[in-house]
Formats: C-alpha cells, sequence, structure tokens
C-alpha cells in the first residue's frame, strides 16, 4: 500500500513518517496542497490525505482524475469538510472520511483565552497605544459567557469557564449530559441577546453559513463580544465591520476569516476582511492557529492516515462522511 499526503507542514512530517514505519507503509509526502500542477503525483499511489484546496470546490475534474487514478476515497486532514464538494465526490465513488476528535483543548483552551482577553479588552490596550487606566476590565463573575455548540470544544470552554466562576448559556443541537449543572441551555434568539461574550463552535454548513448577520448582530448588548475559533464563513463578515465600526458591537477575536484560505499561501493578512479589520482598535486577529499544538498536530495527521488505511483495507472507517 502508498499513500500520498498533500499539504503537509514541516511539523506534521515526523509524525508521518514514524506511522509510516510502525504500519510499513509508503507515504509521499507533498507540502503544497492539492491542485492541477501537482495532482499527476498521486499517480501510483493507494490512498490520500490532504486539506480540501481551493481548487476542490470549483473543478471537478480533480475529483475525476483522482477516480481515473484509482483512488477511492478522500482522507481530509481536518474536522471541517465545508472545502469538499460531496456531489463530486459521490459521482466520482471517492469515500469522504475526516478528523473529528482531536485534541479538544487546543482550540477550547485558545477561545477560553479568547474570551479573557475579550473581557478585559486586551485588542484596544495592545493596538490603541492607550493609557494604562483608559480601558476598563469586566470578570468573569461578573458577566454571561455564551457558547454555540457544546460538542468537544464547546465542553471544554464551558467547563474551563465554569470552573472560572462564569455563568454559562449555551445552544446547541442537542444538550451535553457531561455540562448538566455547569450550563444553562436556551434558544439561540436568548443566547444572542444575553451574552456579553459569545464564542462560535460549530461547524460551517448551509444551516450555519452566515449565520451570524447584521439581523443578529442588532439583537447583540452593544458593549457584548464575539468570539471565532471555527470557521470565518459562519460569520457575515461585512456585517460584522459595519457593526463594530459603528459601535453596535463591543469588539471581537477572530481565529477564522472568511476566505482565509485563498490567502494563507499568498499571506493570510492580504485577504481584505483582514485589511479592514485589523484597521479597527477593538478587534484582534490571529491565523487559523487556535487548533496548532504538537498533541493536535500529531492525532490530526495520525487519524487521517488511519482513516486512509481503514477505507482501503476495510472498506470503511469509523469516520466516515455520509455523502
Amino acid at each position: 500500500m502508498q499513500l500520498i499526503y498533500y499539504g503537509v507542514s514541516e511539523e506534521e512530517i515526523p509524525y508521518i513518517e514514524r506511522w509510516g514505519f510502525i504500519h510499513k507503509t509508503a507515504v509521499t509526502i507533498v507540502s503544497e496542497g492539492l491542485d492541477h500542477d501537482n495532482i499527476h503525483l498521486a499517480s501510483g499511489h493507494d490512498g490520500i490525505c490532504l486539506y480540501p484546496s481551493v481548487a476542490m470546490r470549483q473543478d471537478e475534474s480533480l475529483y475525476q482524475q483522482l477516480h481515473e487514478m484509482g483512488m477511492q476515497q478522500l482522507s481530509i486532514k481536518s474536522t471541517g469538510v465545508d472545502g469538499v464538494n460531496f456531489a463530486w465526490a459521490e459521482k466520482y465513488q471517492l469515500t469522504v472520511t475526516n478528523v473529528p476528535s482531536y485534541s479538544p483543548t487546543s482550540v477550547g483552551h485558545f477561545a477560553v483565552m479568547s474570551i479573557l482577553m475579550a473581557l478585559r479588552r486586551i485588542p484596544s490596550m495592545v493596538k490603541g497605544n492607550l493609557d494604562r487606566r483608559s480601558v476598563i476590565g469586566r470578570e468573569l463573575q461578573d458577566v454571561t459567557v455564551g457558547i454555540l455548540g457544546t460538542g468537544r470544544i464547546g465542553a471544554v470552554v464551558a467547563e474551563a469557564i465554569h470552573q472560572m466562576g462564569g455563568h454559562v448559556i449555551a445552544t446547541s443541537r442537542s444538550e451535553n449530559a457531561r455540562l448538566k449543572g455547569i450550563v444553562d441551555y436556551v434558544s439561540f434568539e436568548t443566547l444572542v441577546a444575553s451574552s456579553d461574550v459569545l464564542s462560535i463552535h460549530v461547524p460551517l454548513t448551509q444551516a450555519s453559513e452566515k449565520l451570524f448577520s447584521a439581523a443578529v448582530f442588532a439583537q447583540m448588548k452593544p458593549d457584548s463580544w464575539l468570539v471565532n475559533t471555527a470557521r470565518g464563513g459562519i460569520v457575515d463578515t461585512d456585517a460584522l465591520i459595519f457593526a463594530l465600526a459603528n459601535g453596535k458591537l463591543g469588539g471581537a477575536v477572530l481565529d477564522a476569516l472568511a476566505n482565509e484560505e485563498r490567502y494563507f499561501a499568498v499571506g493570510w493578512d492580504r485577504n481584505p476582511y483582514y485589511q479592514q479589520l485589523n484597521q479597527l482598535p477593538n478587534v484582534l486577529l490571529t491565523p487559523h492557529i487556535a487548533y496548532y499544538t504538537h498533541l493536535a498536530v500529531q492525532e490530526i495527521a495520525e487519524t487521517a492516515l488511519n482513516n486512509a488505511r481503514d477505507i482501503l483495507l476495510a472498506g470503511q472507517s469509523a469516520n466516515t462522511i455520509a455523502l
């Protein structure tokens, strides 16, 4: 068996090589993401691991070429699979897997840090060169923290905020039993209207795309903050910029931006949304690094490889996404 792994960072290489040694499986490492210029490298391989490229959303021929090479699967090395065109994957008989479970504390603790920074107005202080007493913060016991989505990551955030004395409310597709006595579950409308800081922990889907719209921002407290460590597309960024610039929202800490995948290869700060948001004193931006710890990188790399191997050897994987 031979696998090819696209979009590999330097930090991932040791984990991929170790996995290949343990499983006696050759893995070809390609630093660039899959595109028209390097798809030929997949020829002769049995399976593929990758992060969905912009091209994969736009060009059916990539799926067709992989099918013609004999590929049976797409092992996506992330939780989110919004970059995959599932209609084309099904058409060309490519089973899609993802990495639903990796260190939840990587993103969870980053979100907690972001919530605390929002409450203490760190973005305004750092970017505004203000006098040390010109911005006053708030403490957790005096505010309500809202969490959208209480899966593995959202639960980590809820538990941490609760342990530090914060009041936590949440909206989620289903209630998490482990959060009983910790979280008060409310409607989305109540979540939006009642949160002093609102942290997003849901995937990007058709239902969640631009969920945070101008209408939603109008319902939020004018001094509330938004924290997004999920996907940029969940937020209508134009509406967010307007709300922030016009005093309709207190601020934002964002680790994910709409259209960010278009700019990672050339510089994430070239994203027009980054450039507009970065001019605002009440915004802190980071380049989708909440997940980026040694433990998370290892677990993502190994799970993606295991998924590909499972599909090839057993015809199924526990992490298969239903088409």
